[in-house]
């Protein structure tokens, strides 16, 4: 599926254009990956959490490399080393990546947050309710945009395999991208 020595010799590349590591979020990637994982530990993590990684996912695990290189500030490891405890408990919580994502198209409620002083309808979702896990559930963080955004790999329900920009931080919502291998190829290709 993947062309690793294409790969690899992109980040090559990129890795000469920018030595001083200004592109946005290189000092973190520093455009190297992990190690990749083995069969066994993908089938260990895959039995633990009830699921079965989107095919393309898995096999970037498994060919290419285990979190490094890739889009802001790059890919973080399945285990979500790296992660904020609250953002890593979430992958760890049972049933949360088995639980189907809810959406197939682009969710922002139009009310989610309500602004002290500024009357608005009595149906309006507070802020623990527009973060709660629910919205998500089914989704692995897999890499951070910056500023409270991340980019969420869908791993159940019907958009399974698609990659979804989660900007609640900043009242955006969650907006649907593209599957993995064309968002990674489209930031490979056209660094950021």
């Amino acid at each position: 599926m993947w062309d690793v020595e294409d790969i690899r010799a992109r980040l090559a590349a990129m890795r000469a254009e920018d030595r001083e590591l200004q592109r946005f979020g290189a000092r973190h990637h520093r455009y190297r990956f992990g190690p990749t994982l083995s069969e066994a530990d993908l089938a260990a993590f895959e039995g633990r959490h009830h699921i079965t990684l989107p095919d393309t996912y898995r096999s970037f695990l498994r060919e290419v490399g285990n979190g490094g290189a890739g889009p802001y500030y790059g890919l973080f490891p399945l285990d979500g080393e790296g992660l904020s405890d609250r953002d890593r408990e979430e992958r760890l919580r049972p049933g949360y990546l088995a639980t189907p994502f809810p959406h197939t198209q682009a969710w922002n409620p139009a009310y989610h947050v309500p602004e002290p002083g500024v009357p608005g309808p009595g149906n309006m979702m507070t802020e623990d309710e527009y973060f709660d896990e629910r919205w998500t559930a089914g989704s692995l963080v897999i890499a951070e945009f910056g500023c409270g955004a991340f980019h969420r790999l869908i791993i159940t329900g019907p958009t399974r395999g698609q990659v979804w920009f989660d900007d609640r931080a900043a009242d955006g919502g969650l907006t649907p991208e593209a599957d993995f291998p064309d968002w990674y190829q489209d930031w490979l290709h056209n660094p950021r």
